[in-house]
């Protein structure tokens, strides 16, 4: 059987616990009542109601003051509690509806992480310290899948996606690096087959009649570039890789190009927290 005891406080309200805080913080049934803004009589009747849901006595007459009871006691120290746990549930509901704190799932390739928008990565989560920030690093067909099964909040890839809402975010060129001019005899590391990178590559290089013999892939570009410069391979990579610390030579500008997207299952029904970290990457 169902302890029906344990319910008997189903009729309890904010409001009454309110009203009962008002009395036991004034001196006066009057002064309680003005500083909630209500009249004496709606005073009465919701303490009275609350004696009724808590079946006791919380109020003993003292003159034009009330003293409060044993019961009295107890059901003020639990209205402060409530109250004061009410207030801090609101504030920090706010703050999630602003995006000021609460979860966010980010997935991202890895160019987004190393040298797209670390910098802008960072200031969000400075500036955001209460959201709890969490990020993949994995290929774009991986990260949309993520969305998909509602893995990730919002992802930065490869564009177009055909199943997902996108923004674009930035145009990157890509170039050909490498030593020597025998680009059909030598070797090469790019990006993996299959990949969007890579068939924009091999469209690329195709234009200007260019077929790879391909020996190494990877889909971190600073490890393609690592790669290059031990093997003496050719490569394509964008200039904030290959043009980094000692620069690879670069033989061709702009062979191809990609789209760096943001994605979500729906831009217009993302969380705050998820507007507010494009805001911050979009800077």
């Amino acid at each position: 059987m169902i302890d029906t005891q344990r319910f008997k406080l189903e009729g309890l309200t904010l409001q009454q616990l309110r009203y009962f805080n008002s009395v036991a913080e004034g001196e006066t049934f009057a002064d309680a009542a003005a500083t909630i803004g209500i009249s004496q009589s709606a005073l009465s009747q919701g303490i009275a109601r609350l004696e009724q849901v808590m079946d006791a006595r919380l109020l003993e007459r003292d003159g034009r003051r009330r003293r409060l009871t044993n019961a009295g006691e107890l059901v003020a120290g639990y209205a402060r509690r409530v109250l004061g746990e009410s207030e801090v549930l609101v504030d920090e509901l706010d703050d999630r509806r602003s995006g000021a704190a609460g979860t966010l799932r980010v997935g991202m390739i890895d160019a987004a992480a190393l040298y797209l928008f670390r910098d802008q990565i960072a200031r969000f989560r400075e500036s955001h310290p209460t959201v709890s920030l969490s990020m993949t690093v994995a290929a774009s067909s991986d990260l949309e899948q993520r969305l998909v099964d509602f893995r990730d909040d919002v992802a930065i890839l490869v564009g177009p996606s055909y199943r997902l809402e996108t923004e674009l975010l930035v145009r990157e060129s890509l170039h050909l690096y490498g030593s020597g001019d025998d680009t059909a005899a030598g070797t090469w590391a790019l990006y993996p087959t299959g990949s969007r990178t890579r068939e924009a590559i091999d469209i690329g290089l195709a234009a200007a009649s260019i077929r790879p013999r391909v020996t190494v892939e990877s889909g971190n570009p600073a490890v393609l570039r690592e790669l290059a410069a031990l093997t003496g391979s050719f490569t394509v990579l964008p200039d904030a890789i290959g043009a980094a610390g000692t620069p690879l030579p670069k033989l061709l500008s702009a062979v191809a190009a990609r789209e760096l997207v943001v994605a979500a299952r729906s831009i217009s029904t993302m969380s705050p927290q998820a507007h507010a970290f494009i805001a911050a990457i979009e800077v």
